[in-house]
């Protein structure tokens, strides 16, 4: 877990990774009006890129969070020396 804190840039390329191709997987399956997207059948897949496009949106905010809280007690506890 300590690798993940020390390399941010990594993990934010990462995440932004993570987050185009789950946003583009979103779209598949989603062509025309609603009546034809559920008699395609194909939703499903737009429904779990949709789903991990928003997962990767929380453990993004999840990440800077705890990269801001880390950077808080770091300052805390160099004061405090």
């Amino acid at each position: 877990m300590q690798r993940v804190f020390e390399r941010p840039k990594v993990v934010y390329v990462a995440l932004v990774v993570a987050l185009v191709g789950f946003f583009a997987l979103s779209a598949v399956g989603n062509t025309g009006t609603d009546a034809q997207n559920k008699a395609s059948g194909v939703t499903w897949i737009g429904d779990i890129g949709w789903t991990m496009f928003m997962v990767s949106i929380l453990a993004t905010i999840l990440y800077t969070v705890a990269l801001v809280v880390r950077s808080i007690v770091r300052r805390r506890r160099g004061a405090a020396a």
